[in-house]
């Protein structure tokens, strides 16, 4: 149970406690059609879990064809 939760940062790709968003689906369905994508949020709402997430499922798809900011 210890593992559940995460403290700063993104969340890790291996944790229970991530969340899947319709916002995952959206942001990974748009760069994956080759648009430009700016994802705007407040402070701790999970933009780079955001990121980290969609990074790893354009990466498993596109071998390692993603480029990192």
């Amino acid at each position: 149970m210890n593992d559940f939760y995460h403290i700063g940062g993104s969340v890790p790709l291996n944790s229970p406690s991530y969340i899947k968003r319709e916002a995952d689906d959206t942001l990974y369905s748009t760069l994956r059609n080759g648009q430009l994508c700016y994802v705007l949020n407040s402070r701790q709402m999970g933009k780079s879990s955001l990121w980290v997430h969609t990074q790893n499922r354009l990466k498993k798809k596109y071998l390692n064809k993603v480029q990192e900011f």
